[in-house]
């Protein structure tokens, strides 16, 4: 068996790989808006309390005259005294040495994730400079290390759509960053097995990386991908890209042709299967955490049914996906398969 055969077994079974790039690029920033929400929603309430008690303490020590308005005078300069100290001691937590040091880490992440969010390439050049050297002085941080493992993923993505005519994944500093991110997604779930996000970074960087190594290494990652989804998902249940993820890896599997197949069962004892419906429950699973919320979701909900021969839901996917709005970094090849297949299926549409 040549080295040819093998890479069809390779090509198919990395198929899941090659887009997690896209898919993960398209979505970090919504998983992460609610949460960030959260936690300022949080540290409001805890200021207001504080502020609260500070205004009580404030007026328990001013001397009231025996004058109606007078008391009413006094009453205003104490919360004004209290806004003012609250003010202030709101920008000392926040500028100072006033936090603690567990607090002012999370307003170091904080910040960190709020750059990953904006995007661009300052950012993201930022955010993994500083969490290199967090990482260094932190090796046993499990939230720092898929952190930086996201970070240099995302940050070869950027460069890589930033200059997609002279972008090379062979160059020594594509390998550098994504070997780096690797090692700190595997040290990350070393540090704690049950951190969804270590799991999940783990996936999407092994299956970027899948397409370059040798031919047995590709088929072999095709099992540790679906591992690190499987696990992911436990620890994450409602996180759609995962449930998407999966879909894609399942698909994959099912349309391996019978040579493909062939190939497989002679380099493992057991190769990987997956049956449609397995697919279609995963992206339809992927569609009620977000509604509408991925165009390339809604090309793989058309493809599968495309598989199945439903024409109908078929063609009524690939509308759906045509009228949904298209990211021009990370959505384009989706969109553009869109386009391709409405043609071919329209005639399928109930009108």
């Amino acid at each position: 068996m040549g080295v040819g055969s093998k890479a069809l077994i390779a090509s198919g079974i990395v198929l899941v790989g090659s887009g997690l790039a896209y898919l993960a690029y398209q979505q970090y920033n919504m998983l992460k808006r609610e949460s960030e929400l959260e936690d300022r929603i949080e540290r409001l309430s805890r200021e207001i309390s504080r502020l609260e008690n500070e205004l009580k303490r404030v007026k328990s020590s001013v001397v009231l005259s025996s004058s109606t308005e007078d008391n009413e005078d006094v009453y205003v300069d104490a919360s004004e005294v209290a806004q003012n100290l609250g003010c202030e001691r709101y920008h000392n937590d926040c500028c100072s040495g006033y936090q603690s040091k567990t607090e002012l880490l999370a307003e170091k992440i904080r910040t960190i994730d709020c750059k990953m969010e904006a995007g661009g390439l300052d950012n993201l050049t930022e955010a993994y400079n500083e969490l290199c050297e967090m990482t260094c002085k932190d090796p046993n941080n499990a939230e720092l290390m898929w952190r930086f493992a996201r970070a240099g993923f995302l940050l070869i993505t950027e460069e890589m759509l930033a200059d997609k005519a002279n972008c090379d994944k062979s160059n020594s500093s594509y390998r550098d960053v994504m070997k780096r991110s690797h090692e700190a997604a595997a040290r990350a779930i070393e540090l704690n097995p049950k951190s969804g996000d270590s799991h999940k970074w783990m996936a999407i960087i092994v299956g970027s990386v899948t397409q370059y190594l040798p031919v047995q290494e590709q088929i072999k990652n095709a099992y540790v991908i679906k591992d690190h989804i499987d696990t992911a998902i436990k620890y994450k249940p409602d996180d759609a890209l995962l449930y998407h993820m999966l879909g894609r890896w399942c698909y994959s599997v099912y349309m391996l042709t019978w040579v493909e197949r062939k190939v497989a069962s002679t380099l493992f004892a057991t190769p990987p299967t997956a049956k449609i419906e397995e697919a279609l429950q995963y992206f339809l699973k992927a569609e009620e955490l977000s509604p509408l919320g991925s165009l390339d979701n809604a090309l793989y909900l058309a493809k599968t049914y495309i598989a199945m021969k439903n024409n109908e839901k078929a063609a009524e996917w690939l509308r759906i996906g045509s009228k949904l709005p298209c990211s021009p970094s990370d959505e384009v090849k989706s969109a553009d398969e869109i386009k391709i297949l409405l043609p071919q299926y329209e005639m399928y549409a109930n009108t």
